[in-house]
């Protein structure tokens, strides 16, 4: 039997989103989410930058967006704001 697009999403299956964190020093971290897929190089992933300035934690997004288009890959090359 062929299986349907909406097979492979986890959406309709209601499976958790894959979450995976970088802690790139002690003061940033990245959190990636994607709701269908582990690949870490497709245009798949909400991405949040948290960084530490002084004794404040600030929390962004890609140019401020917060959809599931961006590339997990890419999360030092892009510009973070809320």
């Amino acid at each position: 039997m062929p299986l349907n697009q909406s097979d492979y999403n986890i959406q309709v299956h209601n499976v958790d989103p894959i979450t995976i964190v970088d802690e790139s020093s002690a003061t940033e971290y990245y959190v990636g989410v994607s709701k269908n897929t582990g690949n870490e190089g497709k245009a798949n992933w909400r991405i949040k930058r948290i960084w530490k300035i002084g004794n404040v934690w600030k929390f962004g997004f890609p140019n401020g967006d917060q959809s599931f288009k961006f590339v997990w890959d890419d999360r030092y090359d892009y510009t973070y704001s809320a």
